[in-house]
């Protein structure tokens, strides 16, 4: 196969994209091209995600189904979440294992990509709207950080982590928020940039108060604790990427972005994206999160104040802001309106908690 054509027909956008007749075609020969470096004899391949980066096909096998992908990763960041999921798999926990090619390795690399098979979960997706759904999600995410304790990526395979750089990322955003100001001006006439002007600076000002608190919060204690036995975090955990097992058991998938980082940031980046639904914040359901976590995974006060902390931080309306300036995305006033006022909503609920 031609690398140059297959790059163009792999590199489709990354938002929802429905396959034509001829790419579903073209999409099924690549995989019938990759699985060749496995030892499996092939029955049907099914496209089970064909419009992203990320490409995944169902290879039905003599054997039963198995998962080829492709992973969306650049190749450091690739290999180390590979051998992450198969120092998991092997270890016992619920992620599925990778399957070795013919030439007992763990992937196979096919121009710039990394193709990888694994084993195919039978499982159901969790649903957001359904409380005992979330609590075993938590419970789930809890048992994840628990497995990965101990993983130390093979010699020559680069570590991955976050772990220690939140006052970075922080500054970053800060900066960021405070440029798109000049966006904002060079469009008088755009009603959401004259939101974002009149409302923006208190919320900038407030952010630096929150790396303050960070800063001086069991923070740098905490990490320094975790550089001896970190921990992975999932980074992208949610009900795509968690199912529930015929036997009753939580099983994760999509570990591709995992990197070593503090576990409460895997927590905030479930929790508040679900408390940003209405206009209202339920402290019930919030509680029931945290709660579900701590069933397998108990924090400590410390802990989670420096968590809180990094609720406060207004990376969902930052989020917003990104998509209006950076990618161009036309939205509607009343969207940055509806952020910012939960910003506050927000804040207000979690100083309450701090106290």
């Amino acid at each position: 196969m031609n690398i140059e054509s297959e790059v163009n027909l792999l590199n489709l956008s990354e938002e929802e994209y429905v396959l034509t007749p001829e790419e579903e075609a073209r999409l099924k020969s690549l995989a019938e091209f990759i699985i060749q470096s496995w030892d499996v004899t092939v029955h049907d391949i099914d496209v089970i995600q064909g419009g992203q980066m990320a490409l995944v096909w169902k290879i039905h096998t003599s054997e039963g189904p198995i998962c080829l992908k492709r992973i969306h990763r650049p190749e450091k960041k690739a290999l180390f979440s590979i051998n992450a999921q198969h120092y998991l798999a092997e270890s016992g926990a619920r992620v599925p294992g990778i399957i070795r090619n013919k030439a007992e390795q763990l992937y196979t690399k096919h121009g710039p990509f990394l193709f990888v098979v694994y084993d195919w979960i039978d499982g159901t997706p969790f649903e957001f709207t359904n409380p005992e759904d979330v609590q075993m999600m938590m419970k789930g995410l809890a048992e994840f950080h628990q497995w990965s304790i101990g993983y130390e990526p093979p010699e020559g395979v680069p570590i991955f982590r976050k772990l220690g750089r939140w006052p970075n990322h922080y500054i970053k955003r800060l900066q960021q928020m405070e440029t798109w100001k000049l966006a904002a001006q060079r469009l008088p006439d755009d009603e959401f940039s004259q939101i974002y002007l009149q409302q923006i600076d208190p919320i900038i000002e407030d952010g630096w108060k929150i790396l303050d608190e960070l800063m001086n919060s069991h923070y740098k204690v905490w990490v320094a604790e975790q550089h001896q036995a970190p921990i992975l975090c999932h980074q992208d955990y949610g009900t795509g990427n968690t199912l529930l097992g015929p036997d009753g058991d939580i099983w994760v998938i999509d570990l591709d972005t995992v990197s070593y980082d503090l576990p409460i940031r895997d927590l905030r980046k479930i929790i508040i994206p679900l408390m940003d639904t209405t206009v209202t914040w339920n402290d019930e359901e919030f509680n029931m999160m945290i709660d579900s976590y701590e069933t397998v995974t108990p924090l400590t006060a410390e802990q989670k104040q420096v968590m809180y902390i990094d609720m406060l931080f207004p990376y969902e309306l930052y989020d917003v802001i990104r998509e209006k300036y950076v990618r161009k995305t036309e939205l509607f006033p009343s969207e940055l309106q509806e952020a910012i006022d939960f910003e506050y909503i927000k804040n207000e609920a979690i100083r309450k908690l701090m106290q």
